[in-house]
């Protein structure tokens, strides 16, 4: 009967320990970095009432034992280290661990571990959790940024911490380089010029004797039409090519009047150009004409004559050809046929050639005209008229003056006129009106600038000048300084491209390989030389510096930097913390250390959310999330409680029917003690 009681009193005091783990889990649910705990239990010793007994052979069977319990005990209170939700608070020193593992906190003689990432900096700047003034282990890195090894030690953040200056080795120049960067002169081209046509003149290129081009094209076919004496003449194509010439189309007419028996000439005026047809045939023709289909113009300046009598001639209009430098001014005619009409009558005429040159009219020049000026002469006179001194007035192959200025835009060439004095020449005029077909440029240069730093972290700024030699694929360039540095080597070379827009060949004016400069004017003490090597890409590749028309953004980039202190901070998924310097830089100032554990359940809970060693959890495996484990750090984030609430409460109710389940044991059992008391009355 007392047994009852005893394993009443067991389970009562069992349930209270489990009741008082879920109490302190439910207290700690938001407490960062919190594992929660969990009971479990043994049953305690047992009472054989009766031993087990074997099997008799031939006989009885064997029976069980008869045992009676003796109530529950409390066999173990458990961490349960099942990762924890992560809380983003944006505070660079807060820190979640990920995965397995401890922070190292120190109190300057023993070491405890947390999973609570509460990190601020003291005003010694080491990194604490601010609520105990545990410090936070690692190790610190050299003055070079490097970590350090031996022992695990207090994390200072000194924000006095400096970066010694670099001084640049390297400057890297990009961008393009544009190819049309010659200086250039204004180019204008008058409209075409006409002459009568020869043998010579191509077919393609001829006009009639008005209205214009005849408009003729390779793979055109030209036929003769008409009939003699009522018969029709022969239905020979001629095919025009590219290079038929007029003279090609005169003696295939012959040659297919000749296979044909039919007694026609042909012939070419030179002076008028146009072509006669001589009827030897004995019989009136009529119709004689020359077609091409769809060719109207062709067609209207090659029809002979409705009817030719035999022994009489016809001719075709006149044609024309594109001028050259030989043809006579007399006998020019203008793109549409119509004569330049220069009045010849008391020769010489006199033409005035004028213009304006940079923004400025040149003088007026008189320019003669007889029966002996041809247009190449008017070239020359025009060419001296607007102060051209390096290119000469041509004429072009389709018949155009084509007037070629001094580069620059100092010798911008606008208003060319060419009219006839006392006298109006609409046609002349007209046939003189230039266009432009290139405006002058001056010559472009590029330039671009960098930054560079010397021993002592003085900067200094560096200029690139770059400039293209005409009609070259070369460049000269050309550093220079804007301070009172002095250049001493390498300031100047040439670049040269390959067709394809790469660096050929870089080279220095001096070979020295390399642009250097003294900082500091004079001989005064301070920093070294500063030695720079120019990076200009590839040989053949398109890196660096490339050439093709057009522009494109011109940078050049130095290594290097001046003297920084520290501004911020931060720490990565290593825990590594990374310095950020005011000169742009970053350095690691240190690394947080990890500890991971045999049997992480086999540590002590201490106060502040804190564990410390005990014989069963294994010694402190020091190391740094990320070497040889799985384990990383969440900057800027907490790890919060893992405590799951609703799993809490279940086990709170559970508990709590298990205590009153206890107590109604002690109960009963007082009651039959009672009865058996009752029984001596």
């Amino acid at each position: 009967m007392f047994k009852s009681l005893y394993s009443g009193v067991s389970g009562l005091s069992a349930n209270l320990t489990k009741l008082d783990v879920i109490g302190n889990n439910i207290a700690n649910s938001n407490t960062v970095g919190f594992k929660s705990g969990r009971v479990t239990f043994n049953e305690m010793l047992t009472q054989t009432l009766k031993t087990a007994s074997r099997p008799v052979a031939g006989g009885l069977g064997g029976t069980n034992p008869q045992q009676v319990g003796l109530g529950t005990q409390v066999a173990s209170i458990d961490s349960n280290f099942i990762q924890g939700n992560f809380e983003t608070t944006g505070k660079n020193t807060d820190l979640a661990i990920q995965g397995a593992g401890f922070f190292i906190l120190s109190d300057g003689q023993s070491r405890s571990f947390s999973r609570a990432g509460v990190f601020g900096l003291d005003s010694e700047h080491r990194l604490v959790n601010p609520s105990t003034g545990l410090k936070v282990q690692g190790r610190m890195a050299d003055n070079e940024g490097n970590i350090t090894t031996g022992p695990l030690s207090d994390i200072v953040i000194d924000p006095t911490l400096v970066v010694p200056a670099q001084p640049s080795s390297t400057v890297q120049l990009m961008g393009n380089l544009d190819s049309a960067s010659d200086a250039k002169g204004t180019v204008m081209e008058s409209p075409s010029f006409l002459a009568a046509a020869t043998g010579n003149d191509f077919l393609v290129d001829m006009s009639g004797e008005s209205d214009g081009s005849l408009d003729l094209n390779a793979g055109d076919e030209i036929h003769i039409n008409g009939r003699i004496g009522g018969v029709k003449m022969t239905d020979a194509t001629f095919t025009v090519a590219e290079g038929s010439t007029f003279q090609d189309l005169v003696d295939w007419l012959n040659t297919a009047m000749t296979d044909a028996g039919q007694n026609i000439t042909f012939t070419l005026d030179p002076t008028t150009g146009a072509v006669e047809a001589a009827n030897n045939t004995g019989s009136t023709v009529e119709g004689l004409s020359l077609t091409a289909t769809a060719k109207t113009q062709f067609n209207n300046n090659f029809s002979f004559s409705s009817s030719l009598a035999s022994g009489d001639t016809a001719l075709s209009s006149e044609l024309r050809a594109y001028a050259t430098e030989d043809d006579l001014l007399s006998k020019m005619y203008d793109a549409n046929g119509k004569a330049l009409d220069i009045d010849l009558s008391s020769p010489p005429a006199l033409l005035t050639l004028g213009g304006s040159v940079g923004g400025e009219p040149v003088e007026n020049a008189d320019f003669q005209v007889d029966g002996t000026t041809t247009l190449g002469d008017l070239g020359v006179e025009l060419q001296y008229a607007l102060n051209i001194n390096s290119n000469p007035v041509e004429v072009s192959p389709e018949g155009q003056l084509v007037v070629r200025g001094e580069v620059g835009t100092s010798a911008t060439i606008a208003d060319i006129s060419i009219t006839e004095e006392g006298r109006l020449n609409s046609v002349l005029e007209s046939a003189f009106t230039f266009n432009e077909t290139q405006q002058a440029e001056d010559k472009k240069t590029f330039a671009m600038s960098t930054v560079v730093y010397d021993s002592l972290g003085g900067e200094h700024t560096v200029n690139f000048n770059f400039e293209k030699i005409a009609g070259e694929n070369e460049w000269i360039w050309d550093a220079n300084m804007e301070g009172n540095e002095t250049i001493l080597n390498g300031g100047s070379g040439r670049i040269r491209f390959a067709d394809n827009g790469s660096v050929s060949n870089f080279t220095y004016d001096d070979d020295s390989g390399a642009l250097s400069f003294q900082p500091q004017p004079g001989t005064s003490d301070g920093a070294s030389n500063v030695i720079l090597h120019i990076d200009y890409g590839e040989i053949g590749k398109l890196t660096g510096l490339t050439q093709f028309e057009g522009t494109g953004n011109l940078q050049s980039i130095a290594d290097g930097y001046g003297t920084g202190s520290l501004v911020d901070f931060n720490i990565d998924q290593s825990g590594i913390i990374t310095g950020i310097f005011s000169n742009d830089t970053m350095q690691t100032i240190a690394q947080i250390g990890v500890a991971q554990f045999n049997n992480p359940a086999g540590l002590v809970r201490s106060s502040n959310n804190t564990y410390t060693l005990s014989g069963n959890s294994g010694q402190a495996q020091e190391t740094f999330a990320g070497v040889g484990n799985s384990t990383t750090l969440v900057p800027g984030a907490l790890e919060t409680s893992n405590v799951d609430l609703a799993k809490e409460f279940t086990n709170l109710v559970v508990a709590q029917r298990a205590f009153q389940a206890n107590s109604r044991v002690i109960t009963t059992a007082d009651q039959v003690m009672q009865e058996l008391v009752n029984l001596i009355r």
